[in-house]
């Protein structure tokens, strides 16, 4: 199997020419990437915030169409390999006949091994169907760059980075039922399902119910108007939606910042402000989900999303 190896925190525009030359170079389908759980970067403490679950990470990579994605759990052990080891338990498990990897790419132990080296190591094995490409989008396009977009709220440059919506595959757990008294229901975000949050605000959202888009009024924060709530929420207005989706796995497509969080007045200060969200949610909703960089994105999103309802990350242990 040709394969290629990284920590790929989701998929990006930095990581289309690796993933393009594992197409054009594999037999057919025979090739996939090797990744890590968790971050290694988490797992050093140097960053906690990862931007995708592994079963986002699944969905993502049967919609852009990577055949093959191996997840491998990053502990001390691997962590401590040196490069030489850590290519014999790559070559061992994967039967790899090919690799594709950045000029910049390092593995084993304090990333001590280069592309140069683990080229020789492949050679001395009898692999020659070995490709070190220069990225030319690696300094325009990062995950780092990606989580800092989220981070502070601007999830419409994350996904130009990304090449599609930021996205939360979440379970709807029960708030406090005051949206039901203002005319304004939400579903509930399980937020301890995720990793990177979005600064708080209101978003548009497009979120599948039922194999249907409907637009969302999302909100982040902690209900300053109310002063009742201490940690952090999110929840979602489904417009032209009415059902009961309690406990269901719902993906949350965040399209677009309307505002900051803000105190208001009263009830019904916030309810006539909520009308004027809405308003604008639909607008960025329409405009998103109708553009046809978006539209096969949807679909094909909508597609696997429902093929992989019983899907279980499977976490590889090689050492």
């Amino acid at each position: 199997m040709l394969i290629t190896i990284g920590a790929f925190d989701g998929f990006h525009k930095g990581h289309e020419e690796l993933l393009d030359l594992c197409r054009r170079n594999a037999d057919g389908n025979n090739w996939g990437v090797v990744s890590f759980y968790p971050h290694p970067y988490e797992f050093m403490h140097k960053t906690n915030h990862s931007i995708f679950t592994l079963s986002e990470r699944e969905l993502i990579r049967n919609v852009i169409g990577i055949p093959n994605m191996y997840v491998l759990k990053f502990n001390d052990a691997l962590r401590n390999l040196n490069p030489k080891s850590f290519w014999k338990l790559m070559r061992n498990r994967f039967n790899v006949d090919g690799l594709v990897m950045g000029r910049d790419f390092h593995f084993g132990l304090n990333r001590s091994g280069t592309a140069e080296y683990l080229e020789r190591l492949a050679r001395s094995d009898g692999i020659n169907r070995i490709i070190i490409a220069d990225l030319l989008n690696k300094r325009k396009y990062s995950s780092s760059k990606v989580r800092s977009e989220i981070l502070a709220g601007n999830v419409t440059g994350a996904s130009e980075i990304l090449g599609y919506p930021f996205f939360m595959m979440s379970r709807i757990i029960h708030g406090n039922h005051r949206g039901r008294t203002m005319n304004f229901p939400t579903a509930n975000l399980n937020l301890s399902e995720h990793h990177v949050i979005p600064k708080s605000g209101v978003y548009s959202s497009a979120v599948l119910v039922n194999h249907e888009y409907h637009c969302g009024a999302l909100s982040i924060g902690n209900n300053p108007t109310f002063n009742d709530v201490n940690e952090l929420r999110a929840e979602v207005h489904i417009l032209d939606f009415h059902g009961d989706i309690y406990d269901s796995i719902l993906p949350v497509f965040i399209l677009g910042r309307v505002r900051d969080i803000k105190t208001f007045g009263n009830k019904t200060e916030l309810m006539n402000r909520i009308d004027e969200d809405i308003h604008v949610c639909r607008r960025i909703y329409e405009e998103v989900i109708n553009s046809e960089e978006m539209k096969k994105f949807f679909e094909m999103s909508e597609r696997v999303y429902y093929l992989l309802e019983d899907f279980t990350p499977e976490i590889i242990e090689l050492t």
